[in-house]
């Protein structure tokens, strides 16, 4: 029997953990990465944007809402079929019991 022993397991995993958190031990993405780590100039750490002019903004964020327009459509069909034939599957079952 451990007699109260967990807690110490419980640390042992916690720090093996925590090495498990350090920088040098991350996924660096892409390509060596440790620069960005531990570089204390901020410019380094900005992520650069692409910039559209407006009229173009505006065309894609139309194309955006109406691709999302036609995807809850779609989701609101399959949800109503789905829940249609549920009800039908559960009156089927209620006659079929009686």
């Amino acid at each position: 029997m451990s007699y109260g022993a967990g807690h110490i397991m419980d640390m042992i995993n916690r720090m093996k953990q925590n090495r498990a958190q350090r920088p040098s031990n991350r996924l660096k993405f892409k390509e060596n990465n440790r620069n960005r780590i531990y570089s204390s100039d901020k410019e380094s750490q900005q992520p650069i944007f692409k910039t559209v002019p407006e009229k173009e903004l505006i065309e894609i964020k139309k194309r955006i809402r109406k691709r999302a327009k036609a995807e809850q459509k779609k989701e609101r069909i399959v949800f109503g079929v789905l829940i249609l034939f549920g009800i039908i599957l559960l009156i089927v079952i209620l006659i079929w019991l009686n």
